[in-house]
């Protein structure tokens, strides 16, 4: 990848980072229902699942596509599905710090979600598939470029999962007086049901 690529490169990849798809939403959530630092600790979690993707776009473009159609649709339904059952659970439970559980089940349990998110969600395995190909020059080594590309996506994917953290910890703030908390459980179910729609959505 030549200056003038990677140039085009970076705000395209900000843009995809930065987008508010389904983990962003889900590090606003944890944001809103723990804390900020928490919640990015957490967010830290999609991480692993991006690095195995980019091995494969490394190892090889095809082997992004082993997975079927019909494999595809079935991740859709079962990261929605998730989410749903995240967005009713959000509605009976009160949102309040210092956390609900103890500090390390919950950090694992946001993790998990984050990371679970992550996995099944197709529109991750196809950015890496259709974005990352058109920067790489089949002229020179694939594997340098693909982790100096990857390394770049995941410095700003981390970047976006503070953004998203702490944005999540401000409105927790906003919300939290005796009038206005009741709209905190409403928003974090909207927030996860609109990120459930954002993986079903092709």
């Amino acid at each position: 990848m030549s200056a003038a690529q990677w140039l085009i490169f970076l705000p395209a990849c900000i843009g995809m980072n930065f987008f508010p798809g389904p983990n962003n939403l889900v590090a606003l959530v944890h944001g809103i229902r723990t804390d900020a630092q928490h919640a990015t600790v957490a967010g830290l979690a999609r991480l692993p699942v991006m690095v195995v993707m980019l091995v494969f776009l490394a190892v090889g473009l095809e082997a992004l596509l082993v997975l079927s159609v019909s494999a595809f649709q079935w991740l859709r339904i079962i990261g929605a599905g998730y989410l749903l059952w995240m967005a009713w659970h959000a509605l009976r439970v009160v949102v309040s710090t210092p956390f609900d559980l103890e500090v390390g089940k919950t950090l694992w349990l946001m993790a998990r979600s984050e990371a679970l998110v992550a996995f099944t969600n197709p529109k991750l395995i196809l950015i890496f598939y259709a974005f990352f190909p058109q920067f790489i020059d089949p002229m020179e080594p694939v594997v340098p470029q693909v982790i100096g590309m990857g390394g770049t996506f995941v410095l700003i994917e981390i970047a976006a999962i503070g953004v998203y953290a702490f944005g999540g910890c401000w409105l927790q703030e906003k919300f939290e007086d005796g009038r206005s908390s009741k709209w905190l459980p409403r928003f974090t179910a909207v927030a996860l049901a609109a990120a459930a729609g954002l993986i079903l959505v092709p």
